[in-house]
């Protein structure tokens, strides 16, 4: 009884904070696309379910009615002679689709370019395709907000007619599935106490969790006796034995950095940037954004970079930028193909600690980089 009592008490606490974002999990379904494979579907799903648990947003409830289905398109592939073996080159577009799996209600879709190539076939390549997808990518973290933020407004909206579908379920016999559907009504909607004597009902034919029986057994353990037995004294010379102790050899590993909490947009799809650091230096009256650039044009080695614009959280303009050195807002800068460069960016002359960056604007070889929403480490 004592476990009912308490299961009760959890059902009920989870309306109270139903429209809290972090509280709106989701439940990751297969692609159900006929031209995928079903290696190329489970290397898919194997990336999101990474995606979802990092974000913290998967669904640990099986009943659970908020989906993510992705679909996977290629818009073009290109296969070129190599020296063994073919290769391939893929480029598509990732959709994911926010919906209600009970009813079928659309609440929220993003798309975003991936590229890929392998020899050996287009699986081979739609393979790297997926791994090139970072679980890191802020793109993820914005999906799974605003997707919280359109089931809130949906259910704010149509709260009347979520409470008819979820007595449908509840006389259908679906109670996990109507316990569920009702798990995004929150006190602040007209509905609440109507939807709290719904789930109060549910509760009543949701069973419990069996109690746990711990069963003793007693196992007789046979008692050795020592035998006494006469032996023949020996006198052995010592020998000296050379012991050798290896110390451990501590060996750093450098820690990939984590990427800051903040936005980033590209004009293009062949240039990756990241944000490593941003930190401020009072002695110097300077902030120093760090970046890692990434070019994947084969065609372009070496471009210029620039320094276009930066404001500050409290709105002001920073008019006192450089690119690479402390001298230009603009400067050469070498992009070798598939490589990792690092590059820094300064803002100059400031006079007070800065807690962040709105909104900053950048020119790398021939794309447009805005980042958003940048704290500054002091």
């Amino acid at each position: 009884m004592k476990k009912i009592w308490l299961f009760v008490l959890m059902c009920a606490g989870v309306l109270n904070a139903a429209l809290a974002q972090g509280d709106i999990q989701f439940t990751l379904q297969k692609s159900a696309q006929g031209d995928l494979s079903q290696s190329v579907v489970e290397s898919l799903d194997l990336k999101l379910k990474q995606i979802l648990n990092r974000n913290s947003a998967a669904a640990a409830n099986a009943y659970n009615v908020f989906a993510i289905e992705p679909v996977l398109q290629l818009t073009d592939e290109l296969t070129a002679e190599g020296l063994m073996q073919d290769v391939s080159v893929v480029k598509g577009e990732l959709t994911l689709f926010a919906k209600n799996s009970v009813d079928g209600t659309m609440y929220y879709s993003m798309t975003i370019p991936v590229r890929g190539n392998g020899t050996g076939g287009t699986e081979k390549a739609l393979k790297t395709m997926i791994s090139n997808i970072k679980t890191t990518d802020t793109q993820f973290t914005r999906f799974i907000r605003i997707t919280r933020q359109k089931i809130q407004d949906y259910y704010a909206a149509n709260c009347a007619t979520i409470l008819q579908k979820a007595q449908g379920l509840y006389d259908l016999q679906k109670y996990q599935e109507a316990l569920a559907y009702l798990s995004a009504i929150s006190e602040t909607l007209p509905c609440y106490e109507q939807a709290s004597v719904l789930q109060a009902e549910l509760v009543k034919y949701i069973p419990a969790g069996p109690d746990t029986v711990i069963v003793e057994r007693v196992v007789e353990k046979p008692v050795e006796v020592e035998k006494i037995v006469e032996v023949e004294k020996v006198v052995e010379k010592p020998v000296v034995v050379e012991k050798v102790v290896e110390k451990p050899v501590i060996v750093e590993v450098e820690k990939e950095p984590e990427d800051l909490d903040c936005e980033i947009s590209i004009s293009v799809t062949d240039l990756d940037v990241r944000v490593l650091r941003c930190y401020g230096n009072t002695t110097q009256k300077r902030i120093t954004i760090q970046l890692e650039v990434v070019n994947r044009n084969d065609n372009i080695l070496s471009t210029g970079v620039s320094f276009l614009s930066a404001f500050t959280i409290d709105g002001e303009e920073c008019t006192r930028k450089a690119a690479l050195s402390d001298n230009n807002w603009w400067h050469d800068a070498k992009l070798p193909s598939n490589v990792k460069v690092k590059q820094d960016y300064y803002v100059l002359n400031v006079s007070k600690k800065i807690a962040g960056f709105s909104f900053i604007e950048l020119k790398i070889r021939d794309a447009k980089v805005i980042i958003r929403n940048l704290p500054v480490e002091w």
